[in-house]
């Protein structure tokens, strides 16, 4: 994903973003414990923090003695709101952390528009 946004006041800010993504074949392998694909909207400078995050839907069954599965789902969402105090100048972004995961995905998928992020002062 590409794109910074630099905050033009010091404030209280809600951020919101909503992310589709398709997987480019068919999934073929389960995750293991412990991965957990996300997206963050994240300072980058001055200093670098996680402002608002959220996972991706993970798919987990676990039936005894005959199936054990954990994967995300061949498509969907994430949506990622909340409200941070941001000053003047700071950069921030929106990533893709796979933390592992090795699928390949489309990012924004096949609707349009894909991805949409929001940035508005509320005090």
């Amino acid at each position: 994903m590409t794109g910074d946004f630099t905050v033009p006041t010091t404030g209280r800010y809600s951020i919101s973003a909503t992310i589709n993504y398709e997987t480019t074949a068919a999934i073929s392998v389960s995750l293991g414990a412990g991965i957990d694909p996300s997206f963050v909207v994240r300072r980058t400078s001055p200093v670098v923090t996680d402002l608002v995050s959220g996972l991706f839907p993970v798919f987990n069954v676990d039936i005894v003695a005959l199936l054990t599965l954990r994967t995300i789902l061949g498509n969907g969402l994430v949506t990622l709101a909340g409200e941070v105090e941001l000053d003047a100048g700071d950069v921030i972004g929106l990533f893709y952390e796979a933390d592992g995961l090795t699928v390949s995905l489309d990012l924004g998928g096949s609707v349009t528009p894909g991805i949409i992020w929001s940035i508005h002062q509320i005090a």
